[in-house]
């Protein structure tokens, strides 16, 4: 199993590296199993930190029921950010779509404290909270026209690619987040709405579920990370030259672009 777990990982690095998406890595590895997907993920973790990549924060993954129905999976998920993939509000998205990037909106939250108990509650995630702030999450598939079961989207890191940040700090006091709206338009048409309980019932409470899961893993969230809690309503797909926008209420409003 070792070997097949480093094959695997190595075909997803090495697609990543070159640009170029390649075959569904299920059959190297028990796809019945996800938590050999995640092993798949943790090995890639580790020869991307050893090159250098620093990890910044976690991305909770499909806490969106309407997001789970889209790619055809029905559990939650998470995966890893480096510094390499982030982005401030109103960038120029300028990297070239190994399948179909598409664009999520999501709740950004900044931690002040680790969370390293066994068992978290909501209150555990308000004292460890510093800040929100409003982001976009860019997906692409390391494989073929999103050609991806469960085990394929958790190895290949749940599609993670960038990550667009808001600038202007909220702090949970200022902000009733759990009544947050999210409206995102593509140019000025509606494409996607949705409100932040859409994630896993509570973006806290998602943020609850993965300080969870890291201590299980071994690898709890610590101060200064941050977590982008979840899709608040449907992937959208973008194309060159596309202009994205979004308004969440109370938390704020974020703007990204893709090159021509």
């Amino acid at each position: 199993m070792e070997n097949r777990i480093k094959k695997a990982g190595d075909q997803l690095r090495k697609a990543h590296q070159i640009g170029v998406a390649g075959k569904p890595i299920r059959d190297l590895v028990d796809d019945e199993d996800i938590n050999t997907a995640y092993m798949v993920q943790e090995y890639n973790d580790k020869q991307w930190q050893a090159q250098g990549r620093r990890l910044v924060g976690r991305k909770l993954a499909l806490t969106n029921k309407a997001v789970q129905k889209q790619f055809g999976i029905s559990q939650a998920c998470h995966g890893s950010i480096y510094a390499d993939m982030v982005l401030t509000d109103g960038a120029e998205i300028t990297q070239r779509a190994l399948s179909d990037q598409r664009v999520e909106t999501e709740i950004a939250v900044v931690l002040k404290k680790d969370l390293t108990r066994s068992q978290h509650t909501v209150l555990d995630v308000i004292d460890a909270c510093d800040y929100l702030l409003a982001a976009f999450e860019i997906v692409d598939s390391r494989m073929i026209d999103w050609n991806v079961n469960a085990c394929d989207f958790v190895a290949d890191n749940t599609s993670a690619s960038l990550v667009v940040l808001g600038t202007k700090p909220v702090y949970l006091k200022d902000c009733d987040i759990t009544r947050c709206q999210m409206v995102t338009k593509r140019g000025e048409e509606i494409v996607s709405e949705g409100v932040a309980t859409n994630c896993l019932g509570h973006p806290l409470q998602a943020l609850a579920w993965l300080a969870d899961e890291m201590v299980r893993a071994g690898r709890p969230l610590r101060a200064g990370e941050f977590v982008i809690t979840g899709a608040m309503g449907p992937a959208i797909s973008a194309k060159p030259g596309d202009v994205f926008t979004a308004e969440l209420s109370g938390i704020g409003a974020i703007a990204a672009r893709f090159a021509e």
